[in-house]
């Protein structure tokens, strides 16, 4: 097992680079001038020619390209022209709120979807499962940000049930990790915690609508395709209760197919992101990607380009880790 680990961190390590070299090139050749944008009309060409060197933009593009891996090296990613500080420095504040909506997004589509998958599969063609296919259907066909919008409107303003922007309105609890929601019950703040969580859930139902949909689908699909498998049809045969059939076998099996969407809905999930972390006003490093897109900051749109591929590259690799682990073909199928 560790020869195909060793393999697929190789072949991260290409893909990163690869990303590293088509991102830095597209942001430099793009049309216009972020050094006289960032500036504003007023600003007199000494300035413009001043910030360009400081920047290092006076150079070739080989040339900026390995400062900028240079500087990877030593925990830099170039000055932001939106915030005036190291891009690296500021992914680095933002990175736990991201994360921290990311993950708790794919926590709900996957406690939810599961569970909705199984019912609609045992109680297939029944009410149950045509309620959930119009749940999935849903979930797939609207857009995240009307979704959200709709949210903040009903939720949030008409029946001011959930906060719709920010992460808190407290003080935040004592910082281990960054991630309000986990942090605050290792310190035992219960108080920050349920403020967090409050926080979270528009933005989260709202991000997990998508992949919510998709795990129900597969996992019905599924179920029902190994439900009619010989080994499901002489468990039933031999007596077995249809719950253990379902739980115990069935269920992991199907789980098993489905981990491989799982991974695919992740580059998903962070696209969607971007948007839902700009109609809550989420503090992550996906609002800060759209600024820096809309103000054309190059080092900026880098940087968070590399974290969000190094993210996907990585969850990608554990899925794969924990779809051999599921499936002992895989495994059987490397040993001989």
């Amino acid at each position: 097992m560790a020869i195909p680990i060793l393999k697929r961190l190789a072949q991260m390590l290409v893909v990163l680079i690869g990303v590293s070299i088509f991102i830095f090139v597209l942001t430099r050749v793009l049309p216009g001038d972020p050094i006289a944008a960032a500036l504003g009309e007023r600003a007199s060409e000494d300035q413009i020619e001043r910030l360009r060197a400081q920047m290092g933009l006076d150079q070739s593009l080989v040339m900026q390209y390995f400062d900028f891996v240079g500087g990877l090296f030593e925990g830099r990613m170039g000055m932001s022209l939106v915030e005036r500080r190291d891009v690296a420095e500021i992914i680095a504040e933002r990175l736990p709120a991201t994360l921290e909506l990311v993950l708790f997004s794919l926590f709900l589509a996957v406690i939810l979807g599961v569970p909705l998958g199984v019912v609609s599969a045992v109680h297939r063609d029944g009410p149950i499962d045509y309620a959930s296919r119009v749940v999935a259907l849903v979930g797939v066909s609207i857009p995240n940000f009307w979704i959200g919008i709709m949210l903040q409107l009903f939720l949030g303003l008409t029946l001011s049930l959930l906060p719709i922007t920010g992460r808190l309105d407290g003080p935040p609890p004592m910082q281990i990790t960054g991630l309000y929601l986990f942090d605050s019950l290792v310190t035992g703040n219960f108080a920050a915690f349920r403020d967090a969580l409050a926080h979270i859930m528009a933005p989260a139902i709202v991000l997990a609508s998508g992949p919510l949909a998709t795990i129900t689908r597969m996992i019905r699909a599924n179920m029902i395709d190994e439900r009619a498998k010989p080994y499901s049809e002489l468990a039933e045969a031999l007596g077995m209760h249809p719950l253990l059939i379902n739980y115990k076998y069935v269920l992991r099996n199907a789980f098993s197919s489905t981990l491989t969407v799982i991974g695919f809905l992740v580059p998903i999930l962070i696209g969607a992101n971007f948007v839902v972390e700009k109609v809550f006003s989420w503090p992550g490093i996906a609002r800060f990607g759209a600024d820096a897109i809309i103000a054309s900051d190059f080092n900026g749109v880098v940087g968070v380009s590399m974290v969000v591929c190094s993210f996907v590259v990585v969850v990608n690799v554990i899925v794969e880790l924990l779809y051999r682990v599921l499936d002992p073909r895989i495994r059987l199928g490397e040993t001989r």
